[in-house]
Parts: structure tokens; C-alpha cells; sequence
């Protein structure tokens, strides 16, 4: 039985070796990063990835090492040969398109085979070159194991263990530091979850703020495969409108009434109303991410550590705008500060005392900002409003207009709890935080700055109330409208519209620099979106925490894991057809800033 495991260790080795050889081969879409950290990080990437599978393997084998040992050979042959294929034709996915296999690209080449140029010649191919990975599979373990058989393999199995561990402490230093030549390579790694651990870091001591600092330098060409923009963006002082971008936590599309929001209502009715408006995520970052980059989220991670800036910042920063950045969130903990205003101190993140009292900081700091601003001096400033975010915040005493009303636990509800007093003080917190816009606009007006200012207003995300039959509350669940879709209102001077056709946040910054800043760059170069004035159709790739979905018209295709779950954007429970545009207009939106 010894024998045995010693055998059983050296084709785990063996398997380890191989996939990481085979997902290399996507590094030849970029460059090595740069630095002695990030190439030791780079194989221990690779190797801490293709540990992960090879324990998943050793799961299936270990029952059948009480079988002979060529019939467990031959299990191998079958099970890492057809991985190895798999990795290798992900490495081809990945080198056209520049995503990895997923269960929506499965899903689809049943769906629209042709379309994607998968003829019966290339599956025969495909078929012929199985056998052969298992063919060549059981040949390389045979001749393998003579020469493993001189080593210790459990040992071996040990240290690559230890190079996982090592691999994922080096991402989570990395990660809490801005090194971009360390996030970046996350996206050529298949199905790659690794570890990030910036709040114990900073527990524990060991956050080094002079390294961040030194990171957060911009450094053209820093990270490769992100070609973003895709062409040099001119601005000349010809257009210089007043920029102000208000996200409101959690602002789900159905709030947007005169009795729930009377101030924000009213700018839409004299302005800019789109009505059928997704956000890019079901969670802040990616939320904002998109509204401030008009980028899918599928970049996240690529521009996380690219060390650029969004084409918004840096067309405002060629005209001379002041910069407010006011947020109410620790957007310093999940890197929204660097990762969309790299270069800009933010003048508050996470406000001191209670959420309300921090919301309301924000337009105090707006208003002394504003007055102290050299007169003609154009700005810029986003305002992240967090009082609706649960429990759902008011100041006490607040005349609350929907009642009865309770502030709302995650963790207590359960699958029979009545919704509607929390959905009420959810409503109660967007109608204060409705009157803090309303203040937003007296402030402008008083400046006489109004008619001078583009206001966006929107939501980094929905939320949810057990609107279905499945008992969803809050955010980051599913990717139906409650969840995907927010108002969007645009005080745009000499603009007045009410918009039916989708829209998404990756439309509005790119829109903002070539149609309101007149800034000469296409706008492809800068966006994976269309402009707001346009009503083509759009294939949004929507994202939370841990998975995607997209979403063409009204089919939401949720990427699980193993499979497509398809669902109406107005209910899980009502099935939908994937339209064969949606793999097209996937491929799109990967092939750009390549």
C-alpha cells in the first residue's frame, strides 16, 4: 500500500506540473509584471491554481487506490487528460477572446455553434485530440512514475502546498499595496480566486502606507493586455461644464416616485429621465466601478492594476478642474479610491459619527468646497451617499412618511418574515437622503453654478424585499431588475428627455467626455458601452462579488458554477430563452483595450 501512495503522490506532482505549464501559456497575451516580487508570483500563481485542482482530483482517487495499480493509472489517464484539454483549448479561448471557459460559453455552443465558428470538423478534431491527451496521459504517467518512484513525492505534494500558501500571501500583500504587476496577472489564471486580506493587514500591523504611495505613481504601460484608452484623449478648455455625480446606495429602479424622492423626481421631470437603466454590479464596487470608468466589470480586475486613470479623470485633470471626492463608504478598503481616483485625496471616506450624520457631511463639505472655489474654476465631484445601505438609516426623530417602518437585520430575516416595515424605512432613508440632493441643487443655485453643471444621479445598485418567490433581501443574490436596475436622472442644461431604452453605466462617464467636455477621442477608445443618446442594442455583463450574469433586453443568463441559470430580469422563477446575440456581444466587449 506504501507503494502505492508513493505512486498516488507522484501522478498528483505530475498533474500539478503539467496544468501549470498548460495555463502559462496565457502570459502570451502580456508582458512578465515588473519586479522581483511579482515574477516569483507569477509561477506560484500558475502552480497554487493548478494545486487547487490537483486536490480536487485526489478526492476521485484516493477510493480507487485499493484497486490495482494500472486500473488507477488508467482512472488518471482519463481524468487528467481530459483536464489538460480542457486547459488547452481555455488557453486558445483565452488568447482570441480574452475569457475563460465558462458555463455560458458551453451553454452557447449549443445555442449558436456556427455563429461562434465551431464547425463539426473542428468538434471531430476536438474528439480525436481527447483520446490523444489520454492516450499521451497514461504514456507520460507510466514513464513518469519510474522516475518519481526515486523521489519522495509526499514530500514533494508537501512543499507545493506550501508554495500555494505562499503564492496566495504574496497576492494579499500585493492586493493591500497597489502592486498592479501582481493584481493584473488574476485574470489569465482560470477560474482563479485568490486571497485578499487588507483590513487584517492593517490589524496586524504590517500595511506599509510609504509602499502604497510609491504604487499609486502612474506608470504608463505598467500592466499589458489592458490597452486602455485605446487612443490618446485631447481636451481643449472650448467646453467646461461643472461635473457633479451622485450615487446613491443601493437605489433601486421602483423608488424613484415624487412621494419617495420629490427632489430628485422634479430634476427628472425638467431634465434627463432614463427609465430603463442597469447598473454594472449588484455591489458598490462594481457598481461604481462602471459608473465611473463606463467600462463592464469584466475589466475590473484589469484596471484594478493597470495604475491608470478612468477617461473621466483624466479628461477633467487636462482641462483644470478641481477634484471634490466625497464618500461615505471606506471606499480606501475595497480600493475605489485608487482604482478611480488615483492621484485625488479624498476629501471624506467614512465620515465620523452616524451614517446619516455622515451623509449629511457630505454637503456641508460639498458647500465649503464650493464657496472656496476660485471663481470660473471648473470641478468635479462624486458624492457616495450611504444611509440606504441595511439597516437603512435616518436621524432621529425624522418625520418618517412611511410607516410603520423598522430597520432591517440580514441575518434575522427569515423565509416567512413580512417585508413591508423594513421595505418602508428603506423608503424612509432615500426620501432623506432625497432632501440632502434637494440641498445639493439650493447650493448650486444659490452660486449661481445650477445652470452651469451637469448633475448625474443614479444608484450603484437595486435592492431587494422578497420581491419573488424566493426569498431574496438585499443585494449581491441574483441579477434581476430589483437587484440590476436603478434610476437614472441627469440634470443636463438645455437637455430635457424622458429615455425608454436600456441604458448602463458603462454609457454615462464616456458620454460626459466626448458630448458634454467635446474631448476629441472615439468613443470605443474609452467604453464598452453606447452613448446615452443612442438606443442600440446593448449586452451588459453585470457583476457581484463572486459571479456574472448577462443580461441582453430581458434574458439574464447567471453564470454558476457548472452551468447557465437563464431567468427573465423580472423574475427568477420565469424562464427565458438565451438569444444568440448574446455570445456575440460578449466577444465584443472582450476583444476591447487588447
Amino acid at each position: 500500500m506504501a507503494r502505492k501512495f508513493k505512486a498516488f503522490f507522484g501522478l498528483l506532482v505530475l498533474f500539478v506540473v503539467v496544468c501549470s505549464a498548460i495555463m502559462a501559456l496565457n502570459l502570451a497575451t502580456g508582458s512578465p509584471g515588473e519586479g522581483l516580487l511579482a515574477k516569483i508570483y507569477i509561477p506560484l500563481a500558475f502552480i497554487s491554481q493548478a494545486f487547487a485542482f490537483s486536490l480536487l482530483l485526489a478526492v476521485v482517487l484516493l477510493p480507487f487506490l485499493l484497486l490495482p495499480l494500472p486500473f488507477v493509472i488508467s482512472l488518471y489517464a482519463i481524468l487528467a487528460g481530459t483536464t489538460w484539454l480542457l486547459l488547452a483549448v481555455d488557453a486558445w479561448v483565452f488568447s482570441v477572446y480574452r475569457f475563460h471557459i465558462n458555463a455560458f460559453f458551453i451553454k452557447m455552443l449549443f445555442v449558436d455553434r456556427a455563429g461562434m465558428g465551431v464547425g463539426n470538423g473542428i468538434l471531430l478534431v476536438g474528439f480525436v485530440a481527447w483520446f490523444a491527451f489520454m492516450g499521451f496521459t497514461y504514456w507520460l504517467a507510466t514513464k513518469a512514475l519510474v522516475i518519481l518512484s526515486r523521489l519522495r513525492t509526499g514530500l514533494i505534494f508537501s512543499f507545493l502546498a506550501v508554495l500555494l500558501v505562499i503564492g496566495q500571501g504574496i497576492h494579499a500583500w500585493g492586493y493591500a499595496h497597489n502592486m498592479g504587476a501582481i493584481v493584473s496577472l488574476t485574470h489569465t489564471v482560470p477560474w482563479y480566486t485568490p486571497l485578499t486580506a487588507t483590513t487584517k493587514l492593517k490589524q496586524l500591523g504590517w500595511f506599509n502606507e510609504a509602499l502604497v504611495e510609491d504604487n499609486l505613481v502612474l506608470k504608463e504601460g505598467k500592466v499589458s493586455g489592458f490597452n486602455y484608452p485605446a487612443e490618446p484623449i485631447q481636451c481643449v478648455a472650448e467646453n467646461t461644464p461643472n461635473i457633479v455625480i451622485v450615487s446613491v446606495e443601493s437605489l433601486r429602479f421602483d423608488r424613484y416616485t415624487p412621494e419617495i424622492m420629490p427632489n430628485i423626481t422634479e430634476i427628472g421631470r425638467e431634465s434627463l429621465y432614463f427609465s430603463n437603466h442597469l447598473s454594472t454590479g449588484t455591489v458598490t464596487d462594481r457598481g461604481v466601478f462602471g459608473l465611473i470608468y463606463s467600462l463592464s466589470p469584466v475589466f475590473f480586475n484589469s484596471a484594478m492594476g493597470a495604475g491608470k486613470q478612468p477617461a473621466l479623470i483624466e479628461s477633467t485633470q487636462q482641462l483644470g478642474y478641481q477634484h471634490w471626492v466625497l464618500a461615505n463608504q471606506d471606499i480606501e478598503v475595497n480600493k475605489l479610491d485608487t482604482l478611480l481616483f488615483n492621484g485625488i485625496e479624498p476629501l471624506q471616506s467614512q465620515g465620523k459619527g452616524a451614517v446619516y450624520e455622515g451623509d449629511a457631511n457630505l454637503i456641508k463639505q460639498f458647500k465649503k468646497q464650493l464657496e472656496a472655489n476660485p471663481e470660473g474654476q471648473p470641478f468635479f465631484s462624486f458624492l457616495l451617499f450611504n444611509g440606504s445601505h441595511f439597516p437603512y438609516w435616518t436621524p432621529p426623530n425624522y418625520p418618517s412618511p412611511f410607516l410603520p417602518a423598522e430597520q432591517l437585520r440580514i441575518s434575522k430575516v427569515k423565509d416567512d418574515t413580512e417585508p413591508k416595515p423594513y421595505l418602508n424605512q428603506y423608503s424612509n432613508s432615500i426620501h432623506y437622503l432625497d432632501t440632502l440632493v434637494g440641498e445639493l441643487k439650493a447650493t448650486l443655485q444659490a452660486n449661481n453654478q445650477w445652470e452651469n453643471t451637469i448633475v448625474v444621479i443614479t444608484g450603484d445598485h437595486g435592492e431587494e424585499f422578497k420581491d419573488q418567490n424566493e426569498p431574496y433581501w438585499g443585494h449581491g443574490s441574483n441579477f434581476t431588475q430589483y437587484q440590476t436596475q436603478v434610476p437614472l436622472v441627469i440634470h443636463w442644461p438645455g437637455k430635457q428627455q424622458e429615455v425608454n431604452y436600456r441604458t448602463s453605466h458603462e454609457d454615462i462617464a464616456a458620454t460626459l467626455v466626448t458630448e458634454a467636455l467635446s474631448c476629441d477621442v472615439a468613443f470605443e477608445s474609452i467604453s464598452t458601452g453606447e452613448s446615452l443618446f443612442s438606443d442600440a442594442q446593448r449586452v451588459n455583463i453585470v457583476a457581484s462579488y463572486v459571479n456574472q450574469a448577462i443580461i441582453v433586453d430581458d434574458s439574464v443568463n447567471e453564470l454558476l458554477p457548472g452551468f447557465v441559470k437563464s431567468y427573465s430580469l423580472k423574475s427568477v422563477d420565469d424562464k427565458v430563452e438565451t438569444p444568440v446575440s448574446a455570445i456575440k456581444g460578449v466577444q465584443k466587449i472582450y476583444q476591447y483595450f487588447r
